[in-house]
Parts: structure tokens; sequence; C-alpha cells
């Protein structure tokens, strides 16, 4: 496991541009040398990977990670190589480490021990393209109709081995404020986009969006996240534009907080000098607390760290938010490393919890295979 992790770190796989195409190549070196097959689904340069316990048969149970990661940013931000799987203390360093390459090595680990277990019940592991910048990967395979049917996923994204059974959802948007040119000396002249869009983000960040209550989501969050307008500062500047950052709970959809949104500023007198245009959305997602997939990982969870795991949400966002919605599949989010770690220089993950999340991850596929 060690030496297959240590592998992938040293890997550069940072998204944007997208590059997992040698993560996969040395993922199916591996698989391979134990005999286990596998499919893959979309480009080959950005490959989407299906690893089979029982020869292209699907089951009950898919157990999935991303071959990507995000960049590693300024090296001098990190005392680790960002790419030399260093050990330190019980934690092995390095860009991936946590998010989630030591989980892809955990899944594969789980695969090989399940096949020599020898369960009749199908074990499928999926390993996705690009999750960091959308998750297109995951939508290929949720296209090609290959997962239909199976029941239940365990997305085995950072959690501290905690169980999550809920995603927030995302609305980005982008706030649109079109004004008139003019020169800076006689600003009576012209309308200034740069107020406009400030006064319409000072509405839209202090409103009250509706949304239904969930146990596990919670409320929702708005962030702005980037903003521009303006050429030269002798010049009223004729266009400016924001974006924000929602994440979104139940009862909220894109489409249903883009209206609204758009109803606030016209109700607010902007004409349509200020609107809101769509950049890229996702659903929340829930797993009922009832469901068989979440009392089998609790159990485990429980079991084997010997900690109350109580279920709770994922502020961020996976690949589930399209397996649920567009396959079907009922999904918990347990990994090994911490949230706080993903993204960050110097990362790491413990490989303490490295080791034990294969427990959790065998535990679970033989008892949603009986």
């Amino acid at each position: 496991m060690l030496r297959l992790l240590k592998e992938l770190i040293a890997i550069n796989s940072e998204n944007p541009p997208g590059c997992e195409a040698e993560v996969a190549k040395v993922l199916v070196d591996h698989m391979s040398d134990y005999g286990i097959s596998h499919e893959s689904i979309g480009h080959s340069d950005r490959p989407n990977l299906l690893f089979f316990s029982h020869e292209g048969e699907t089951g009950p149970l898919v157990l999935h990670g991303h071959m990507d990661t995000v960049p590693v940013g300024p090296l001098e931000n990190w005392t680790h190589d960002p790419f030399g799987g260093e050990i330190v203390n019980g934690k092995i360093y390095g860009r991936g480490s946590c998010d989630m390459k030591g989980a892809l090595a955990a899944l594969a680990e789980t695969l090989v021990l399940y096949i020599e277990e020898g369960h009749d019940s199908p074990l499928v592991i999926l390993n996705t393209s690009d999750e960091e910048s959308g998750c297109s990967g995951a939508e290929e395979v949720a296209r090609s109709g290959r997962l239909h049917g199976v029941r239940y996923g365990v997305c085995a994204e950072p959690t501290s081995l905690e169980v999550l059974v809920s995603e927030k959802g995302m609305f980005w948007s982008r706030v649109v404020a079109r004004g008139k040119a003019a020169h800076g000396s006689r600003p009576s002249e012209g309308i200034n986009a740069i107020q406009l869009c400030m006064r319409a983000l000072d509405i839209l960040t202090t409103a009250e969006y509706p949304f239904e209550d969930d146990a596990t989501l919670g409320t929702y969050s708005l962030n702005i996240g980037k903003i521009k307008g303006g050429i030269k500062i002798n010049v009223v500047p004729d266009y400016c534009e924001a974006q924000i950052d929602m994440r979104t709970v139940k009862g909220q959809t894109p489409e249903s907080l883009q209206q609204y949104m758009n109803q606030l500023l016209y109700k607010a007198g902007f004409g349509d000098r200020v609107r809101i245009e769509y950049i890229h959305g996702k659903p929340a997602v829930i797993t009922p607390l009832d469901s068989e997939i979440v009392n089998v990982a609790i159990d485990t969870v429980e079991a084997i760290t010997g900690r109350q795991c109580i279920p709770s949400c994922a502020t961020y966002g996976t690949d589930c938010s399209v397996l649920q919605p567009k396959i079907g599949i009922q999904n918990v989010i347990c990994g090994p490393g911490s949230i706080e770690q993903a993204h960050q220089p110097n990362e790491f993950l413990s490989l303490d919890e490295f080791y034990k999340s294969v427990d959790v991850y065998l535990s679970i596929a033989r008892r949603i295979a009986k």
C-alpha cells in the first residue's frame, strides 16, 4: 500500500490542466499484477477507471475516489517536496496524499483483499478524472450507464474516517453590471458600473433565501469570490462583474436561486443594468439516515475506530453530486485524512488512518455483500 501511495504522490496530476493518465497507468499496472480487470470510460488522456472483483460485473456497492489534485501552488510555501512522499512522525507528505491518492491506494488494497476472500457478490472500484474542476469524469461515467443498478456507494474523500451522509450543493453565479462610460472628471454624465455592482452585491448578500430544513445539511452559505471592473482610474466604468459562490441546501436549485436573485434586483430598480448569469451548479444530495449504507458505515466505523460516529454533512463538493442524482446511488462519504489538509501546502495523511481505512472499506463491502 505504501509503495503504491508513494508512486501516486510522485505523479503530478494537477488540475488544471488535468493529467490523470499517468496516475491511471500506475493503478492499472498495480491491479494487473493481481489479475484484476478494468474498463476505461472517457478520453484516454483523462480516463475514468472501473476495477472489478468479478470480471466486468457490477454488484450492490461501488467504492470511489478521484485521480486529480489541485495545483501545488508556490513551492516556497512547502517545507516538504510536494511530490516526494516524505514520511515524518507517522505522516506522509505530498500533494494529493490526503485528497485523495491515499484513498486510491486504500481502495485498491480493499479490492485485492476482497477478491482473495472469495465473495460471491461483485465489488467495483471507480477512479474518476476531473473531480476538482466540475466532476466531468463522474458525468461521463453516469452517461455511460455502466453503473446503473448499483445501489450504494462509499466516496473516499478525506473525513478523518467520520461518516458524512449529505453534501451541500453549489450555485456559482456572475453578477453583471452594465453602466455608461464617461470622463472621470465628469461622472454625472456616466453610469458607474462598479457602483451598480456594489449596490447589487449588498442586496444579494444580505437577502434571505428560501430553503427547507434538514437535520444534516443545515443552512446555505454565500461568498463573493471575485470582482473586476473598470479600465482606468479617470474613466467612469461601463462594466463590472462579480462572482458568487453559494453552497446550497434542500429546497434550493441553481434555477430557482438565479430567478430569485434577478427578482430581487428588478424590485430594487436596477432594470436591465444588472443581471445574474449562471456559471455552474450541482444539487445538494442527502442519503436517508435509515438507508442500509448509512447504518453499515456507522456501525463499521464505530467498531474499528472505537469512536461514536454522528452522521454529518460535507460542505465541499464530491462526485456524489453526480452519481447520486444521475444514477441513483445512495452514498456515504468516508475516507482517511482531514479535509483541513486538503488543498493546503504541506498536505499530509496519517498512516494510521490510511491503513485503518482498508479495514473500514473491507468491512463495509463484506456486510453489503451478504
